[in-house]
């Protein structure tokens, strides 16, 4: 596992008094994670690589799953440290044979994501996700997963948008409570946590 080295909470800064903008209509959270605004630090991916492997029971996983737009990176970044193999739902088709789509609708915009990568070897996969806002995307991505006959064990998101109830959504609609690292509201101009690791700030 990896170490931390100092007690700054990067988690905690990346979504704390941030600049908050307007998306569709939608309250958005500019953050280092998703946006890259500032760049994002190393010391907060080791955070975020340390805290996953605390909350995640990942060892019986054949496989993660990620969405390409902003989290994929996410993904990628725990198959190395889980030694677990993982593919992205993307959105354009490629036409490979086997390919599996779905339509879906989230916070900001809506489509249709693809699956390709799926055999015989993955049974059992976890999504893993940057944020939580609606839930669209991740209930289209366990949809995607059924379809190809795969039992979704997990669901990890680094942070929950509670403003948009997603995750009870995604509780409501698959019957998994997704897991998450730390919760904040959008206010009219910067972002507050209100939680961190499930405890009320």
């Amino acid at each position: 596992m990896l170490m931390i080295m100092n007690t700054t909470d990067y988690i905690f800064e990346a979504f704390n008094n941030q600049p908050i903008r307007v998306v569709s209509g939608k309250k958005y959270c500019v953050n280092t994670i998703t946006d890259h605004a500032p760049a994002t630090r190393p010391e907060l991916l080791q955070q975020i690589i340390a805290e996953a492997t605390q909350l995640i029971e990942y060892t019986d996983a054949d496989l993660l799953v990620g969405e390409e737009d902003r989290g994929g990176y996410i993904c990628s970044l725990l198959s190395i440290p889980w030694m677990k193999p993982f593919t992205l739902t993307v959105w354009n088709p490629s036409g490979f044979e086997g390919e599996i789509a779905v339509d879906f609708k989230n916070a900001y915009t809506d489509g249709t994501l693809y699956l390709n990568g799926i055999d015989a070897a993955h049974k059992k996969v976890i999504i893993v996700e940057d944020i939580i806002d609606t839930g669209g995307t991740i209930i289209a991505m366990v949809q995607l997963l059924q379809k190809a006959g795969v039992e979704v064990i997990d669901i990890f998101a680094i942070a929950e948008k509670v403003d948009y109830g997603g995750k009870e959504r995604i509780y409501q609609e698959t019957g998994i409570l997704a897991k998450t690292l730390v919760s904040f509201t959008s206010g009219d101009s910067v972002s507050t946590v209100v939680s961190r690791n499930n405890q009320t700030i």
